[in-house]
């Protein structure tokens, strides 16, 4: 063997030393059955490598007799991966994994349901995040939703023209969008007063964030309500915002920073008028108050709504 060639086979033995281990994604596709799963066979199961510049699957395969998949990927240490599984038309996914060469092996289990067009879907909480005035005298607003539907069917509706989930936003809000949910973009539809919802609602808790704006200068705001809801707190660092309904007040104090805080519930039938006063706070103070804000307000929520 001449020198070079020698070499060659160092740097190839140096290379292969230096690559990433595989990691073995292994997991079951299962199917919700009364207090109880059931494996599932036959599922298409795919692996989405998800990063900023190139997201996308990376492999798939079906599920076997007893439910099981198995996929082998060299790991992106930038890269999220999720796992899914389609069954019955409807696409599934687990909870994210990061892929690390030092944990060889990775288990994840997918959860589908049959559905139901009649399944029940409850809403269980709603929190509004309200922002100070603008210079314009505009205030934004972040509606948090949180749906639940507690059965083992996945809701869908009876057919493309009809939403699976609808509610009537404030009169007059304007600037409607969707905000970060647990559905996409897409799937909301905004018609008027009226969000409807065109999207496969799984068993669970999902949220909804709608982001609108009051008109300036209002100093009467009314939220319609429905129907009940058990679990609401409105939030704002304005502290002359007064909040009438089933509310008490009980500021709170997040991230070193004081809010005012009204908790208490939605009565059906009863609209939450925010009232305001003056207030020299500035209203870019929103985005930031969000991301901790529904955090907290999410916890809270599990946490009163197992309770």
């Amino acid at each position: 063997m001449g020198r070079w060639d020698l070499i060659g086979l160092l740097a190839a033995a140096l290379l292969i030393l230096t690559l990433p281990s595989p990691v073995l994604v292994t997991g079951r596709v299962v199917r919700i059955a009364g207090h109880d799963t059931i494996a599932v066979a036959g599922a298409r199961v795919v692996l989405h490598r998800v990063t900023v510049q190139r997201p996308g699957p990376v492999d798939s395969v079906s599920s076997d007799s007893r439910g099981r998949f198995r996929f082998h990927v060299m790991p992106d240490t930038g890269a999220i991966y999720l796992v899914s599984a389609r069954w019955s038309g409807i696409e599934y996914f687990a909870t994210p994994l990061a892929l690390q060469p030092d944990s060889p092996e990775s288990a994840v289990t997918v959860v589908v349901a049959d559905t139901s067009s009649t399944a029940p879907v409850r809403l269980v909480a709603r929190h509004l995040i309200v922002s100070p005035p603008s210079g314009d005298g505009v205030r934004d607003v972040v509606d948090l939703m949180v749906l639940d539907n507690p059965g083992p069917l996945t809701r869908v509706s009876r057919d493309s023209t009809r939403p699976t989930w609808a509610i009537r936003l404030p009169r007059f809000a304007v600037n409607i969008r969707g905000g970060k949910s647990g559905f996409s973009l897409e799937s909301l539809s905004f018609n008027g007063e009226v969000v409807a919802l065109y999207a496969a609602i799984p068993p669970g808790s999902h949220d909804v964030e709608i982001d609108y704006q009051i008109p300036p200068n209002s100093r009467r705001f009314e939220v319609p309500v429905d129907a009940g809801v058990p679990v609401s707190n409105i939030i704002s660092e304005d502290k002359s915002m007064v909040v009438h309904g089933a509310f008490t007040r009980a500021d709170t104090v997040i991230d070193r920073k004081s809010y005012a805080r009204w908790q208490g519930r939605l009565v059906g039938g009863e609209p939450v008028v925010l009232q305001f006063g003056s207030s020299s706070a500035p209203g870019w103070l929103l985005p930031a108050m969000v991301g901790v804000m529904a955090i907290v307000l999410i916890a809270v929520t599990v946490r009163q709504s197992r309770g």
